[in-house]
């Protein structure tokens, strides 16, 4: 698979558009638990109340609708949670719009937060499907945190903005890899009211002390 990748469309109406929701909405679990290759048609079509062969038809195949189901979630925490906001704030506030996406995107149940849990499955048992996602999602989403960070340390160069950038990362996908040792040892981390606006203000005071350490340095 690649960018160019075209899943199989039949022609629209509302009750195709209707099974291929259903079909995209079974396999996320299915996939999230089971990853691509031990995940089971026969339970994505049943739990999807369809036939199994509605997934042939309306995806070409288990690794279509694989394909199908990380562009659907990708494509909805774009709509849902951009990284970036046009309107008029400081730095700061673009950059804790853009944490706070991130968290959103990883963390709140109540976004139906799979994104995450569907890519880290990926990067860790790597699909055809990987080069499409990368070119289509990851990638561009790479470049607007640059674009926010260029701004911050502007004397930066890519090898130092990709180091941040990861930083960034790492600190908000650690709540999702890191979940069965958090509830371990502090099970109230991940569940008190407002836990997420917490670790949101944590990483913004965290991360943002640090670019302006950086920035500092890079003037002395």
């Amino acid at each position: 698979m690649s960018e160019q990748t075209v899943i199989p469309k039949p022609p629209l109406t509302a009750h195709g558009e209707e099974t291929r929701l259903k079909l995209i909405t079974a396999a996320t679990p299915e996939f999230i638990e089971q990853g691509f290759r031990a995940a089971r048609v026969q339970q994505i079509a049943k739990n999807a109340g369809v036939r199994l062969s509605a997934i042939n038809y309306h995806f070409g195949g288990k690794d279509g609708l694989y394909l199908a189901v990380l562009r659907h979630h990708g494509e909805l925490a774009i709509q849902q949670r951009p990284l970036l906001t046009d309107t008029e704030q400081s730095l700061q506030q673009h950059f804790r719009f853009m944490i706070h996406s991130l968290l959103q995107r990883m963390l709140d149940d109540s976004q139906g937060c799979q994104l995450a849990q569907l890519i880290l499955r990926e990067m860790v048992n790597p699909t055809a499907a990987q080069e499409d996602i990368f070119q289509r999602f990851q990638y561009p989403q790479m470049q607007q945190v640059f674009s926010l960070l260029r701004q911050i340390l502007p004397h930066a160069d890519q090898t130092a903005l990709l180091r941040c950038s990861l930083s960034l990362f790492g600190q908000c996908i650690i709540y999702v890899l890191a979940r069965p040792l958090i509830l371990r040892t502090n099970p109230d981390l991940l569940s008190y009211p407002g836990w997420l606006d917490d670790i949101e203000n944590h990483i913004v005071r965290f991360s943002w002390a640090g670019l302006l350490a950086l920035q500092e340095a890079a003037h002395a």
